[in-house]
């Protein structure tokens, strides 16, 4: 698509519906291989795997320095705005490609054990190319380009994992080739988003891309942090328990990843429709809007995700009491993320990200001291329910920092009733025996419900 297609943007229906496509393939990539792959690596390299896919995740936010909103923001800039995301688009390839390689170069020459290190230094390395997808989709998301949005989502979860599974098949069943095979496909999925997207030289408009860093780089701590929120329990379930009993953690933890990617990929739409109205003065009246819509699949989602718990973990996993309570009660921090998306877009829109430097390490500090003990333990549910309130908080701290620089920008109302709808749906599952004829009666149960409630708001014209 021509820069000059700058504002003809598609349905939001039909774009909510590629980035929804685009999140369901981030959001099951693992899940659609991990009942294979569970069962052919030993609970030890499986466990290597789960911790190398997450040390992945951090890898690339870290190198990734707050650029991708940072494209997105400057694409609608009303001066030339489209050449000054592609010059940011360049940066953040140099860099986060370069910082990848040397890293796993790094790694892999210093650790004493080369069998075991192999697996986390291909991680360390895919970073750098996962890090040239992101930040290839952000322009594409600007561009309105939902289709080549969502083939990249689709080749750097689905088809990277598939590849993992390949490889573990075809050469041995160890985490270093997963990962290995893993990466191969991650370079060719890299390669296909530059050839999307056509970056640019950085050095084209050296005043854009200072101007992205100096906003993108308050943004890296909190981005560091926040992927310690999404993925911190696994090292310390590693750290106290050890590789078998993270593996198992892992299996469970699929029913937090879905809501994050699945809101996420809407994100995408929602995030583009903030970013448009942040240089006029429709702000307030669109991030009001968007908030009731992610409040409403918030709700949705975490409703729909406790209830198929019991059955995913019998399809996942197998009979796991422990890890199918844990099932249940994760889907419950749908709502803290969705409005912490809303606050931090929103910080974002007006151009204010100095706060994020110390707001969410804060969050982080206080999860882990919440979740010391019961990483401890073997009823895992226990640091399922401390992830739930840790993201309640996190929302709450971005909504009131947005509230701040921007008055009446969120309507906390939607996001109260959400959680105490979920609240209420997790406690009343988690008393149920976890059968396969209990967790059928729930899924039907929540699927109506949710349905039931997104029929009445939309007659009442509260959501698109």
């Amino acid at each position: 698509m021509p820069d000059a297609a700058v504002g003809t943007r598609p349905s939001n229906a039909r774009q909510s519906l590629y980035y929804l496509l685009g999140a369901a393939l981030q959001g099951t990539g693992a899940l659609v291989v991990q009942p294979f792959s569970i069962r052919i690596l030993s609970p030890v390299e499986w466990g290597r795997v789960g911790v190398s896919i997450v040390l992945l995740q951090i890898g690339q936010v870290v190198l990734s320095a707050g650029l991708p909103l940072a494209i997105s923001r400057a694409y609608f800039e009303p001066t030339d705005g489209p050449r000054k995301a592609r010059a940011i688009h360049g940066a953040n390839i140099i860099l986060g490609t370069g910082l990848a390689i040397v890293a796993a170069l790094g790694y892999f020459a210093a650790a004493p054990d080369k069998a075991s290190a192999g697996a986390f230094a291909w991680a360390l390395a895919a970073t750098g190319f996962l890090s040239v997808v992101v930040s290839s989709q952000a322009l594409l998301r600007s561009q309105h380009r939902a289709l080549a949005f969502v083939l990249l989502s689709g080749g750097a979860s689905l088809g990277a994992h598939l590849g993992g599974l390949i490889g573990i098949l075809a050469f041995g069943h160890t985490a270093t080739i997963y990962l290995a095979s893993f990466s191969a496909v991650m370079v060719a999925t890299a390669i296909v988003s530059l050839i999307l997207t056509r970056p640019s030289l950085p050095w084209r408009q050296r005043a854009a891309v200072s101007g992205a860093f100096r906003l993108g780089l308050p943004v890296l701590p909190h981005s560091i942090a926040i992927i310690l929120l999404l993925q911190g329990d696994t090292f310390l379930v590693q750290h106290f328990q050890g590789s078998t009993s993270v593996g198992r953690y892992v299996a469970a933890a699929a029913f937090a990843l879905g809501p994050f990617a699945i809101l996420s990929g809407l994100n995408n739409v929602w995030t583009t429709r903030i970013f448009e109205a942040a240089h006029g003065p429709k702000l307030v009246a669109n991030v009001r809007g968007v908030g009731r819509e992610v409040a409403l699949v918030a709700a949705g989602l975490g409703v729909c995700g406790t209830a198929a718990a019991t059955v995913g973990m019998l399809v996942l996993k197998g009979l796991d009491h422990e890890a199918t309570q844990l099932a249940k009660v994760l889907p419950g921090v749908a709502v803290g993320y969705a409005l912490y998306l809303v606050g931090m877009s929103t910080l974002f829109a007006v151009g204010r990200t100095r706060p994020l430097t110390w707001a969410t390490p804060l969050v982080v500090v206080l999860a882990a001291a919440a979740a010391w003990f019961p990483a401890q333990s073997p009823q895992y549910w226990e640091l399922g329910g401390v992830r739930v309130l840790v993201f309640a908080l996190l929302g709450a701290v971005y909504a009131a920092l947005a509230l701040r620089e921007a008055p009446h920008v969120i309507a906390l109302g939607p996001f109260v009733g959400a959680f105490a709808l979920v609240a209420a749906a997790i406690a009343a599952n988690l008393l149920l025996p976890t059968t396969l004829s209990v967790g059928v009666v729930t899924l039907v149960v929540g699927l109506g419900l949710a349905g039931a409630g997104f029929w009445a708001v939309r007659r009442r014209g509260l959501a698109s």
